[in-house]
């Protein structure tokens, strides 16, 4: 069993994440999982948890069982500002010594708890997946198997079926707009459920955006990558958590991440404009020089003036998006804050036992 030296304050902040969160009190095993040498676990397996309080054992037991015959492993939740006893169910877990957690002091966001998950991982290969079950777990084995074959990225692509209609297709256009516009190509179903070499790891955890959008980053950097088609899985316990509204954020995240062209789009979109005005008034000149009777209509004035101001908010609203990213990266907020890890836990338990 491995022992470390308990961590810092400096590993409550996200900068200080990136100095690998050493300290780790190790309790008693529940699971019997395979117990990680000096070298630290083969593989640390990333589960950000929004208000999945049933879903937090369950879960750690049935990658416990995908992960039996797949060498040393590692847990590592993340609470994404849960109200709902997820903290709770994941201290109760991490009794188990292969299982390890940060707790976050607010919503922070999906990805979020994913780069805090990265950061705190210490294995060789690191997954993220959600912990609602729609990630199966019996995938594992294979994600596994395709890095030790030799991908530094494994990636994943939803099969369609069983989703609704909507969604599916506006996860196609989506994806279609994305690979026209961006720089980097993501196949539709694509999900934030992937393994992830050390050496991308390592990168990905060095890169400082204060947004970033995981799975179009990971195709960015160009590691040897496979995809693993699977089917999605039923949710144990609880409702998903990922609203309209997420998923629209999410959406914009990745469109301004990775593509410029919007803003290159808002000046075509501003020349159009201006060559429809100029015929406009080349219009309104041979109508007053040579046509001797012609309507004047407030409907047309005012269908210009719409288009027109349509056209300058669209516009504002592009050009606002980026500035808006921008004024997040200068400040230099941590993207996280975290209020607690399994490492502070056990060292307040065992000042509290010798006192």
């Amino acid at each position: 069993m491995m022992h470390n030296a308990p961590g810092n304050a400096l590993d409550c902040v996200a900068v200080g994440m990136r100095d690998r969160a050493g300290g780790c009190r190790q309790p008693e095993t529940h699971y019997g999982m395979a117990i990680m040498g000096a070298a630290g676990p083969e593989i640390s397996i990333v589960l950000p948890a929004h208000n999945e309080a049933g879903n937090v054992a369950p879960i750690a037991a049935a990658i416990a069982q995908a992960m039996a015959l797949s060498g040393s492993y590692e847990i590592v939740f993340v609470d994404d500002g849960s109200s709902d006893g997820t903290l709770a169910a994941i201290r109760d877990a991490a009794r188990d010594p292969g299982i390890r957690y940060i707790s976050f002091t607010r919503n922070f966001g999906h990805q979020a708890a994913l780069r805090a998950g990265l950061r705190h991982a210490r294995g060789r290969a690191v997954i993220v997946m959600d912990a609602d079950f729609e990630h199966p777990p019996e995938l594992i084995p294979k994600l596994v198997a395709a890095w030790k074959g030799g991908a530094k990225i494994v990636t994943t692509r939803r099969d369609d079926d069983g989703v609704a209609a909507a969604k599916r297709l506006s996860s196609r256009l989506y994806y279609k707009v994305l690979d026209a516009i961006g720089d980097v190509r993501i196949e539709p179903g694509s999900a934030d459920y992937m393994l992830l070499d050390r050496a991308v790891v390592d990168v990905v955890n060095a890169i400082e955006d204060q947004d970033i959008f995981l799975r179009g980053l990971v195709r960015w950097l160009g590691f040897p990558l496979v995809t693993i088609p699977y089917a999605r899985g039923q949710r144990a316990h609880g409702e998903s958590s990922f609203s309209l509204r997420r998923m629209v954020e999410l959406a914009l995240s990745g469109i301004v991440a990775h593509s410029v062209r919007p803003l290159r789009f808002a000046i075509w979109l501003a020349l159009g404009f201006a060559l429809v005005s100029l015929l406009f008034i080349v219009y309104a000149i041979v109508s007053f020089l040579f046509v001797q009777h012609t309507v004047a209509g407030w409907s047309s004035l005012v269908a210009v003036i719409a288009i027109l101001g349509a056209a300058q908010l669209l516009v504002l609203g592009i050009v606002g998006e980026y500035v808006g990213r921008i004024l997040r990266e200068t400040r230099r907020r941590p993207s996280y804050i975290v209020a607690e890890t399994e490492a502070e836990r056990g060292s307040a338990a065992s000042g509290q036992r010798s006192q």
